[in-house]
């Protein structure tokens, strides 16, 4: 089973430390959200367990291995992550871009097999984009692309799955599909799924537990600590706490 491992992991930049997240360990089908304000190190903190940026203390383990220590081609079959801003080229279609999600698999020559094209299917009909897949990123809405790029990380078959506030300008009906795929792929697939948010209603609704960030300390909070997240939020951001839920 996957598991997800930080050990004393302090994250940042240059060498300097930004978000101490201490111990955290996420299981194979559990989801976490990472909540807090703007500038705490939510994202920062996301990229060091995406790979994207090396600790400035402690480790990142998958299944207990190290994942700084492996190479690229391994990191990405380990680990994939939807980022907040990813620059896509608008001629792209559908298929063409979540095609790209099978690049760690292929060989020299980058050509899909049986089994890559099995998985570019399967995944533009679990995102529901089976009738968009001709169609280019720039004749799509803000939600279709979303759900493409989705589909391109999903296409990757990560036993872990990290997204950076993927629910940005997205209508509800877009919400609400883009949670249940993640949904799916925890119960089909026993993915670990850990999730920046802005929205603690989001972050209520579908993480088994929150980790919040503040004053540069990580704390986590599961389903029965409501009481305790509400008050570490009011406390520091010294609002009334009906504002909160």
């Amino acid at each position: 089973m996957t598991t997800v491992k930080t050990v004393d992991l302090s994250c940042g930049y240059g060498g300097v430390p930004l978000v101490n997240a201490g111990t955290l360990e996420i299981g194979a089908g559990e989801s976490r959200v990472i909540v807090g304000p703007n500038g705490a190190g939510k994202s920062t903190l996301l990229r060091t367990l995406c790979g994207n940026l090396t600790p400035v203390a402690g480790t990142v383990t998958v299944s207990g291995r190290s994942l700084h220590s492996l190479g690229h081609r391994q990191r990405a079959r380990t680990v994939a992550m939807l980022m907040q801003i990813q620059p896509l080229d608008p001629s792209y279609t559908v298929e063409e871009l979540v095609r790209l999600g099978r690049t760690p698999y292929l060989g020299r020559w980058g050509h899909l097999d049986r089994k890559d094209r099995e998985v570019v299917d399967s995944v533009i009909d679990l995102c529901g984009l089976e009738d968009l897949r001709t169609r280019t990123l720039g004749k799509m809405s803000g939600g279709e692309r979303q759900r493409a790029r989705l589909a391109m990380v999903l296409a990757q078959e990560t036993p872990v799955v990290l997204l950076d506030e993927p629910t940005s300008h997205l209508d509800m009906d877009h919400r609400y599909m883009l949670f249940q795929i993640l949904s799916r792929i925890r119960a089909e697939r026993g993915c670990a799924v850990i999730m920046v948010s802005h929205s603690l209603a989001d972050a209520q609704r579908f993480g088994d537990s929150i980790i919040y960030i503040r004053s540069g300390e990580a704390q986590v909070f599961g389903p029965g600590e409501k009481d305790g997240l509400r008050a570490a939020i009011t406390e520091s951001a010294q609002v009334p706490d009906d504002w909160i839920y």
